[in-house]
């Protein structure tokens, strides 16, 4: 009996173990995405999902990984992730990730085939309405967009993305007065991204009210010469100052915050928005622009609202990122050392930092397939100064042209790159250096041929 019962225990006691370290495996799993998620590490975000797809393919895993495939730009490998299941599945939410996919890769009337199998299998998912609407848009089919649209709503889809989505529709259609509506709901409530910002100011200068839109772009520091920016939006159709970018798809709240690059377009390459802040007097916006929020074209001496919030939607022309950078950064970037480098399929460039970069502290620009800008806010450099920076980054001549920087007044520091060959960038925080007394953010130039 005692035999017996010692056997019963270490078979309980194995179990109990293998219950451990399995408990434990998964803890450290999460802990790993958790990280990941907050630092928008996506490269391993995408290793931890493609291993366990490897030891266990589900729709579930294969939905992580394409969001982020998605999420980091790379649609073609979220296809290949989706494609297996896409005849099988039950799932409205993969249908509608794949329509997402789809639509970014061009392919709109097969965007619209999933979305509508998505809706079929669930009448009532909003998400799925709000992109066919914004697929629909692209074809310039514009009732049957809004119709899409209201049907989001009705399903409780997010009313801000909708209600923006319903001001690009008018603003396609030209009817200014009604996307101005909608946009100042939208500002009313605090919103203060960049493409309602941007969008807001394109429908002033339609509705010809150059003051206010000077205004306007001075207090929200969206160029540094708003002047010429106002005639050069006064030249634009709506249809080629609009650059239609879907809503990220559903996530965690971190990811939620992504903001993808997002490309200038040639008809104001030459206007590279918001740099630094403009020293503003009286004259120029009246007063100061933090206490109101409401924007009242039925006058233009109006006081405007500060920065505030983010939303996603389709973005227009001369989209950057939020332009409160100055303003909002806390720590000194101050740069110790920058190295680059040549992987097989990209091109490396590294800042070791005193304290880790936050988002708010540099922004990346693409001017053209080939030229980019980084800009980063607030910062000091090591003794040689931008030449040092400059030789640093030209060390790896293998996919770059040609790289110039300058440091301004305010501390800016502003480096232009040209590649050889048409890029994309990504960027990420890469942790600390060898030593642990540096922070190393990362900026990847990979080739499109390569």
């Amino acid at each position: 009996m005692k035999q017996k019962f010692i056997c019963v225990f270490s078979i309980l006691f194995f179990a109990a173990g293998c219950q451990n370290s399995t408990l434990k495996y998964d803890l450290n799993e999460q802990q790993k995405i958790y990280i990941h998620e907050t630092t928008k590490n996506y490269g391993g975000l995408i290793e931890i999902y493609k291993q366990r797809l490897q030891h266990s393919d589900s729709e579930d895993t294969r939905y992580k990984l394409a969001q982020i495939y998605y999420l980091s730009n790379d649609f073609g490998a979220a296809k290949r992730v989706l494609t297996p299941v896409l005849s099988t599945t039950k799932n409205d939410s993969i249908l509608v990730l794949y329509g997402h996919v789809e639509s970014r890769l061009g392919n709109n009337d097969v965007a619209l085939e999933y979305l509508n199998k998505a809706i079929a299998i669930n009448h009532k998912n909003g998400e799925a309405y709000n992109v066919k609407g914004i697929v629909l848009l692209k074809k310039r089919q514009y009732d049957a967009a809004r119709y899409s649209f209201n049907l989001a709503r009705e399903n409780f889809y997010d009313e801000n993305k909708v209600t923006n989505n319903l001001a690009m529709l008018s603003i396609l259609n030209k009817e200014y007065n009604e996307a101005y509506k909608h946009l100042n709901i939208l500002y009313t409530k605090g919103y203060r991204d960049q493409t309602i910002l941007h969008n807001l100011l394109y429908t002033l200068v339609k509705l010809n009210k150059m003051q206010l839109a000077k205004s306007f772009c001075i207090g929200h520091r969206l160029s540094n010469d708003p002047e010429i920016l106002i005639q050069e939006l006064k030249q634009i159709e709506p249809v080629d100052a609009i650059k239609f970018n879907e809503a990220v798809p559903a996530q965690s709240e971190n990811q939620k915050q992504y903001a993808i690059e997002k490309t200038v377009p040639q008809q104001i390459s030459k206007e590279k928005i918001v740099i630094k802040p403009e020293k503003q007097n009286k004259s120029q916006v009246g007063a100061n622009l933090s206490n109101m929020t409401k924007l009242d074209i039925s006058t233009e001496t109006k006081k405007l609202a500060s920065p505030t919030t983010n939303s996603e939607v389709i973005s227009n022309t001369a989209i950057s990122k939020q332009n409160n950078h100055v303003n909002q950064t806390t720590n000194k970037a101050k740069i110790l050392a920058v190295r680059s480098g040549e992987h097989e399929k990209f091109s490396r460039i590294t800042f070791e930092t005193l304290n880790q970069l936050s988002k708010n502290q540099y922004i990346i620009e693409k001017i053209s397939p080939t030229e980019f800008k980084l800009t980063f806010y607030d910062v000091s450099l090591p003794a040689k100064g931008v030449n040092y920076v400059i030789s640093r980054i030209s060390h790896s001549n293998r996919d770059f042209s040609n790289v110039t920087g300058s440091l301004t007044s305010e501390k800016t520091l502003i480096i232009q790159i040209k590649t050889k060959q048409d890029s994309i960038v990504k960027d990420f925080y890469a942790g600390p250096n060898s030593k642990g007394d540096a922070h190393c953010f990362a900026f990847d130039f990979y080739l499109k041929n390569k």
